[in-house]
């Protein structure tokens, strides 16, 4: 297997209640984030859902957990677009839409043919085997489970799932990754 990448850039398919977590969760631990949602609406949703929600940015503030600073660099990090090629530089992508298998499917048959070669692909399922999700795509030595728990920004704990093809490595990146977070 090729050398996996130093994850410094991350795209979140998906900026609802998860994808919207997960991105803030990244962008606070010093990644830059690329959140993908369908509409600039949407987009915007999710960001003003990042700065003042039940879990924002705003109210870690407010509880004396996040300073200022912390929060307006975790902004510059978080960036949102609509475009699936948007994120053809990521290091790795999180796939956080509906658990539609069939969806899911169709995003990551689609990443597979847009994200660079060497990126690991997570998906934040909870009710689809990794096997199932992996057959979208090419490579699926680099595909792994990534389950975060709700909310993102408050629990501790996500669930690392190694598929039967998944390389040892790419497991142990995603854990590291978490870890870091």
């Amino acid at each position: 297997m090729p050398q996996l990448p130093d994850i410094k850039t991350i795209g979140v398919m998906g900026g609802g209640v998860m994808g919207g977590g997960i991105s803030q969760v990244f962008a606070l631990h010093g990644y830059d984030v690329i959140c993908r949602d369908l509409t600039d609406e949407l987009n915007e949703k999710t960001r003003e859902t990042v700065i003042s929600g039940r879990y924002g940015y705003e109210g870690g503030i407010e509880r004396g957990k996040l300073t200022r600073e912390q929060v307006d660099q975790a902004l510059a990090r978080l960036k949102f677009v609509t475009r699936v090629e948007d994120l053809a530089a990521v290091d790795l992508v999180v796939e956080a839409v509906p658990e539609d298998l069939e969806l899911k499917r169709k995003v990551w048959a689609e990443l597979d043919r847009v994200i660079k070669p060497g990126a690991i692909f997570a998906t934040n399922t909870s009710g689809f085997s990794i096997e199932r999700l992996a057959a979208a795509v090419e490579r699926r030595d680099r595909f792994v489970g990534m389950h975060w728990f709700s909310p993102a920004p408050v629990m501790k704990l996500v669930e690392v799932i190694h598929g039967p093809e998944t390389a040892p490595g790419t497991t142990d990146a995603i854990v590291a990754l978490c870890e870091s977070c």
